[in-house]
């Protein structure tokens, strides 16, 4: 029912639509984690698979990096999203990415809530200001109630490399931001196998 409401969405006459994603771009939701971008670039959304543009390689990378047998992409990892359900694109120019507006980001804030009140995560990766933001926003929407436990927050910089100023006030280089982005990962997964033995 939420996919199919973020599907037939026409609130922003101006974005592209969602529904050029099918639920397989989603991920996975078994493991209680939630990876939360921004908005879909344009190579996402041209190819229908989710982080796989320049910066969503890296990301990709960084869990490959680890080599672990029953999580090998992000799709095996997370239950995906991002803030702004559809690809911003600058007028006359679909084949480019701009950030999202922020009536655009306001519009879709009542999907991340309900996304969070169904999956319930126990862990959220974000990626960007506005992802981190807006997650922050909708666990308030959400309260307290709708989860057992708060879940655990992380926050990483747009890996973008046009974003060289906001991670080098965190990172010495992206590929800087690549390691510890494997290292978060990594713990999330052993999480995982403490709890359920390495299974989904």
């Amino acid at each position: 029912m939420l996919q199919h409401d973020i599907s037939s969405c026409t609130t922003c006459p101006g974005l592209k639509p969602w529904r050029q994603f099918g639920p397989d771009a989603y991920g996975t939701a078994s493991t209680g984690c939630l990876l939360v971008g921004e908005a879909p670039g344009y190579v996402s959304w041209k190819n229908r698979r989710r982080f796989i543009g320049p910066a969503g390689l890296l990301i990709r990378r960084a869990l490959a990096r680890i080599g672990h047998p029953c999580y090998r992409d992000l799709e095996d990892l997370f239950y995906m999203t991002d803030a702004v359900k559809c690809h911003p694109a600058p007028a006359g120019n679909p084949a480019s990415n701009r950030s999202p507006r922020r009536s655009e980001i306001k519009n879709c804030a009542g999907y991340l809530a309900r996304e969070l009140a169904v999956l319930r995560p126990s862990v959220i990766v974000t990626f960007g200001k506005t992802a981190a933001e807006q997650v922050g926003r909708a666990m308030e929407r959400v309260h307290g109630a709708a989860f057992h436990m708060a879940p655990t927050l992380i926050a990483f910089p747009h890996p973008s490399p046009r974003n060289q100023v906001t991670i080098g006030k965190r990172y010495r280089s992206v590929a800087a931001l690549e390691r510890a982005v494997t290292r978060a990962f990594h713990r999330i997964i052993g999480q995982l196998e403490t709890v359920g033995g390495g299974t989904r």
